[in-house]
C-alpha cells in the first residue's frame, strides 16, 4: 500500500509538471462581440528559466547572471507588449461575394487583413473551421505596418447539402515566438446547396388517374381547387360564376374554366433512405454524383418539377419526422420547398423501406399516386405498397427501381420489376446515366466567363450570383 501511494503521488507530479511545461497556457483574454482574443505562453521553458535566473541571482549576485537575467526579461516584456498591441490594431474579415445555390454555380470569398497599428506583422495563419467539402481559407500572410492585404478564395459547388461557413480565427506571435495572439470570430453563416436538375425522359413520366372533366359530370365536385387547368364551352347547368371572361371576349361565346380534383391530382414521392441498400459514397466529389442515393435525388427532383408542371400537387415523405414530410401543394413556388426537402437528405435511415411506406400510409388518401424511389430489390416493400394501394381501392402506384448492378452492386433488377408488375405495380428501372444534370435549374449557372473584344480588351461575360441577389444568404462582416 505504501508503494503503491508513492507511485501515485509520481505520477501526480509528473502530470503537474508536464502540464507546466507543455504549451498553451492562457495567459489574457479580450472579448470582442464576434468572439474573443486569447494571448498564451507558447514557450513556458523560457519563463522557467527566468524564473532560474532570478533565484540564481539571490544566491549567486554575479554580473553574468545579472546580465541573462536582465536580456530575458527585456525579451519577455518586449515580445509580450508586442503581442498586446497587436490585439487592437489587427483586423480581419472575410466577407462572401457570390453565393452558390446549386450544384455546379461558383461560391467566392473575399478576406482581407489590415494592420491599423505601426508594428508589422511578420505572419498571421488563419484557420477555417468550415465544413463546406474541398473548401478552406487556411492561409499564412504577412502584413507591413498601416497596410493591409486582400486575397479570395473560390470553388464549384459538387455536393448538395446544408453547409457552413465558420467559425474561423486566426493566430500572430512575436517575432521570437515566447507569446501567440489567438483571435476567434465565431459567426457562422449557414450556405444552402440544392441538388441539381435534371430533364425526365419521356419512358420514365409517371401518369396517375385524374378525374373531373374524365367523367361525365356538369357540376363541380366538393373536392375542387381553386387551379384552372384549361376551358370547355359552356353547357347548361354551367355555374356562372365559372365563365372565363377572356376566353369568351376571344371567342364570341360563352367558356367556362375547368379545375382538378384535388384528391385526383396528388401525388406522394417516397425515397428509400436504408444506408443497407445504397451504394457507398466515393471520396471524389466528381465519383460522389454518381451513387444510387445522388441519383435518387435527381430522379425524384425531376419528378417533382415535371408533376408540378402537369399542375399536380406534389408532397414528399421521407420518414416520419416533421422535417422529412412535404404536404402536397401546386405551383412552381412550391417546387423549391420540395428542393429545400430533398438537400439534406442521406441514406442515414437503418429502418427498411417497408416501414417508411406502412409510415406514409396515415398521409395517403383514395385517390393519391404513390411514387417509391429505390435501388431494392426486396419482396417486403413491394408488397407493403400493394396492400397499401390496393386497399384503398382507388389510388395506384409507381416504383423507380435503380438498377443495382449499375451502381457497382449485386442484384437482378428485371426480376424484381416482374414481381412488381405482377402485384399491380407500374415498375420502371433507372441506370445510371439515365437522367442527366440540367445547367441552368435557376437560370445558368453562374460562374466567370470572360470575352476578348477586337481591340484587345477582356471583359466579363458571366458572373456568379452576388449575396445581394439572395437576401437569404446575405451578410456583410464576419
Amino acid at each position: 500500500m505504501y508503494i503503491n501511494s508513492v507511485i501515485r503521488k509520481i505520477s501526480i507530479l509528473q502530470q503537474w509538471f508536464k502540464g507546466l511545461i507543455k504549451p498553451p497556457h492562457p495567459l489574457w483574454t479580450f472579448d470582442f462581440p464576434d468572439g474573443k482574443a486569447v494571448i498564451e505562453i507558447r514557450q513556458p521553458l523560457l519563463v522557467w528559466l527566468l524564473i532560474g535566473l532570478f533565484l540564481l541571482y539571490i544566491f549567486v549576485p554575479k554580473a553574468m547572471v545579472v546580465i541573462c537575467l536582465v536580456t530575458l526579461l527585456g525579451i519577455c516584456i518586449c515580445s509580450y507588449f508586442w503581442v498586446r498591441y497587436q490585439v487592437m490594431h489587427i483586423h480581419a474579415q472575410r466577407k462572401l461575394l457570390f453565393a452558390a445555390v446549386q450544384v455546379g454555380d461558383e461560391l467566392e470569398e473575399n478576406i482581407q487583413i489590415t494592420n491599423n497599428g505601426i508594428l508589422p506583422v511578420l505572419w498571421i495563419a488563419i484557420e477555417d473551421n468550415s465544413d463546406f467539402p474541398a473548401y478552406s481559407i487556411r492561409s499564412v500572410r504577412a502584413v507591413d505596418a498601416q497596410s493591409k492585404t486582400t486575397w479570395r478564395y473560390h470553388l464549384t459547388c459538387k455536393q448538395r447539402g446544408i453547409f457552413s461557413l465558420g467559425p474561423w480565427h486566426w493566430i500572430s506571435s512575436d517575432p521570437f515566438g515566447i507569446f501567440y495572439l489567438r483571435r476567434s470570430h465565431i459567426h457562422t453563416q449557414q450556405m444552402v446547396v440544392y441538388p441539381p436538375l435534371a430533364l425526365l425522359p419521356d419512358s420514365l413520366l409517371p401518369i396517375g388517374r385524374q378525374v373531373g372533366e374524365l367523367r361525365p359530370l356538369n357540376q363541380p365536385l366538393a373536392a375542387e381547387t381553386i387551379l384552372a387547368t384549361h376551358t370547355r364551352p359552356f353547357q347548361p347547368g354551367d355555374p356562372l360564376r365559372r365563365v372565363h371572361w377572356r376566353t369568351t371576349a376571344h371567342h364570341g361565346s360563352p367558356y367556362i374554366k375547368i379545375f382538378d380534383p384535388e384528391a385526383a391530382s396528388r401525388v406522394w414521392l417516397i425515397p428509400d433512405l436504408d444506408a443497407k441498400v445504397h451504394s457507398n459514397h466515393s471520396k471524389d466529389l466528381d465519383e460522389w454524383q454518381d451513387s444510387s442515393e445522388e441519383n435518387m435525388i435527381l430522379l425524384l427532383s425531376a419528378l417533382a418539377s415535371q408533376l408540378l408542371q402537369d399542375h399536380r400537387a406534389v408532397g414528399l415523405f421521407a420518414g416520419s419526422e416533421s422535417d422529412r414530410i412535404v404536404l402536397p401543394q401546386r405551383g412552381p413556388a412550391h417546387f423549391w420547398t420540395i428542393l429545400a426537402a430533398l438537400t439534406p437528405l442521406h441514406a442515414t435511415q437503418t429502418q427498411t423501406f417497408a416501414w417508411t411506406l406502412q409510415q406514409a400510409a396515415s398521409l395517403i388518401s383514395v385517390q393519391d399516386l404513390i411514387i417509391a424511389v429505390t435501388p431494392s430489390l426486396e419482396i417486403n416493400w413491394m408488397i407493403t405498397l400493394a396492400h397499401l394501394t390496393h386497399g384503398y381501392g382507388g389510388n395506384s402506384a409507381w416504383s423507380f427501381l435503380l438498377d443495382p448492378k449499375s451502381f457497382g452492386m449485386t442484384g437482378e433488377v428485371q426480376m424484381a420489376q416482374e414481381s412488381a408488375l405482377a402485384m399491380g405495380i407500374t415498375a420502371r428501372i433507372v441506370r445510371r446515366g439515365d437522367i442527366l444534370m440540367q445547367s441552368g435549374g435557376m437560370g445558368a449557372l453562374r460562374r466567370w466567363e470572360f470575352k476578348t473584344l477586337g481591340t484587345g480588351k477582356v471583359v466579363v461575360r458571366n458572373a456568379p450570383r452576388q449575396v445581394a441577389d439572395w437576401p437569404e444568404m446575405s451578410v456583410k462582416k464576419w
